[in-house]
């Protein structure tokens, strides 16, 4: 059908104010939506918004002597294919409207024209829900599962102390993880993310300090351990014989997954990643449950802010509103702000106050990890959880395995954290 016909269908079909509401809610389309048929749209919705039903055909006809009065029964459908329509032709008005700029100011002109185009995106309607109506045997059932361990909600660390400590994990949760440059933050978000993997969630990758292929290795190492046919990274990544056996039998049985829920995002550090455009995008168009975003310090915010606190507000603001609206969860990096080169115990994981971005870092985690390295011992970090949103928090450092070259990260070492039922959550 063509742009005219389905306008014509669409305002046809009109019976009363219900389908006024579903153009609003539903397809967020109002009289000024009908481009060719501007003229009858509006006097069709001023007649049903004030006597309650739709003008008959021969009023129509009589005050719009062109207008063909063709109904049809099935309004979804064609309201459906009346909004594919009108964002087509919303998009192309949008893309020609910033050809200037593309020339004079390219970046500018895509952060504009993304803007532009989110806000034709259609919104979602399904955002409220109404507490005070549930089914008591679905509510109490979903409370027993959360007691077996078989709550939907509910990610895994794949770090011991983490796991067996009541710390949850969830959807929806913007986690930070601290750490000095090089320290090993990049392999325990990459271990969180696989942990989650192998449990069956879609996972998301974005690391502009690393290639594919160097994600790639890191990636076999780790689940080669986990599969039971530890490997060596260094001999994977060098080309260096001795793992051939191992790591023929760990993508024999990878592959056997048959699955594609493991995607990484190949950004560069030349690339403009923002929360609105680039991560949002991967959000919409993949939905992970989890998305691993390596190095927050190489994302752009969304508004061309000039001071470095002013930067790290907006876009760790706009990451939790992205984890909580699209029930993701984010796990990002960081690092330690210049006082940690103070800091007389480099072993010891930063506290809060010594991230990069610090308040308004800090202000948007739910959940802040914080690791630190021991020089004496290569093969452990300590890890701590300085700062925890609505739940209840451990103050103390516990060891565990670091071994980037066997893929053994997050086994604990030593003494585990026990429940504490005076701490208090932050």
């Amino acid at each position: 059908m063509e742009s005219e016909e389905i306008e014509r269908a669409v305002l046809s079909s009109i019976k009363s104010p219900v389908d006024l509401q579903t153009l609003r809610q539903t397809y967020s389309l109002s009289a000024q939506s009908f481009v060719f048929r501007l003229e009858e749209a509006s006097f069709i919705w001023d007649y049903v918004t004030q006597y309650g039903d739709a003008p008959t055909a021969e009023l129509l006809k009589t005050r719009f002597p062109d207008f063909e009065h063709s109904p049809l029964d099935n309004f979804d459908y064609i309201c459906k294919q009346f909004r594919n329509e009108y964002v087509r032709r919303m998009v192309l008005v949008g893309v020609h409207g910033h050809g200037a700029a593309l020339l004079s100011d390219a970046d500018q002109a895509i952060t504009s024209l993304v803007n532009q185009l989110l806000s034709i995106q259609l919104k979602d309607s399904g955002r409220s829900h109404v507490v005070d109506s549930f089914s008591v045997d679905d509510k109490f059932q979903q409370y027993q599962n959360r007691i077996k361990g078989a709550d939907s909600r509910r990610l895994s660390w794949g770090i011991e102390p983490l796991d067996n400590f009541p710390l949850r994990l969830t959807k929806g949760q913007f986690v930070g993880i601290i750490a000095d440059t090089k320290s090993g933050k990049s392999w325990f978000a990459l271990k969180i993310g696989l942990a989650n993997y192998l449990k069956g969630c879609k996972v998301g990758i974005v690391s502009p300090e690393l290639t594919v292929p160097e994600i790639e290795d890191r990636i076999d190492t780790v689940l080669a351990k986990m599969f039971g046919f530890p490997i060596l990274h260094d001999s994977l990544a060098s080309g260096l014989p001795g793992i051939e056996v191992n790591y023929q039998k760990y993508l024999e049985a990878s592959s056997a997954l048959n699955r594609q829920d493991l995607i990484i995002y190949p950004f560069q550090p030349k690339d403009k990643i923002t929360p609105l455009t680039t991560i949002a995008g991967i959000l919409s168009s993949d939905a992970p449950d989890i998305l691993i975003i390596d190095g927050v310090y190489m994302v752009d915010d969304d508004y061309g802010e000039k001071q470095s606190w002013d930067q790290m507000k907006k876009k760790c603001q706009d990451l939790k509103t992205l984890a909580t609206a699209t029930n993701t969860a984010l796990v990002v990096t960081n690092q330690t702000g210049r006082d940690r080169d103070a800091n007389s115990d480099q072993a010891a994981p930063a506290m809060a106050r010594l991230v990069a971005g610090g308040y308004d870092f800090n202000r948007f985690v739910d959940i802040l990890i914080s690791l630190g390295g021991n020089p004496g011992i290569a093969d452990t970090r300590q890890v701590a959880v300085p700062l925890v949103r609505n739940q209840r928090a451990f103050s103390k450092n516990f060891e565990v395995t670091f071994d980037p070259d066997t893929g053994d990260i997050g086994r604990a070492v030593g003494e585990e954290p026990a429940m504490d039922f005076r701490a208090m959550a932050l």
